[in-house]
């Protein structure tokens, strides 16, 4: 039995929720372990099977379309882009910064501070 879709977002909307669909239950049925090893490809695939059909062309679904698995594609594109693996320590300090009323100029002069201090050798006064 075939399905018919109006459009090839359509298709590729449905595509990335079965893909996502069973990337879970294998994802579920892992060990503990293996769960937390896969997690960001868990969390990537999630969100890529989420927003994609929304922000893509056409013609852009219908390329996607032709990949053996647009879902892993996409979402091991992403973790490139912006996976845990990638440095976030300025994100990550600026967030911080922001909650805490901080402000970016502050943050520039306390960072230089800490590699002034830290640049110093044990022996060094």
């Amino acid at each position: 039995m075939s399905v018919e879709y109006d459009s090839a977002i359509e298709e590729l909307a449905q595509v990335l929720a079965n893909r996502f669909a069973r990337l879970a239950r294998g994802w579920e049925a892992s060990t503990p372990g293996k769960r937390q090893e896969d997690l960001e490809n868990i969390l990537a695939a999630r969100n890529v099977a989420a927003k994609l059909q929304d922000l893509v062309t056409e013609s852009d679904a219908v390329a996607l379309l032709a990949l053996d698995d647009p879902l892993k594609a996409v979402a091991d594109q992403w973790l490139k882009l912006t996976g845990l693996d990638r440095p976030q320590d300025e994100a990550l300090i600026h967030c911080v910064r922001t909650l805490c009323g901080g402000t970016p100029q502050r943050d520039t002069q306390q960072a230089a501070k800490r590699q002034k201090t830290h640049r110093r050798g044990p022996m060094t006064r």
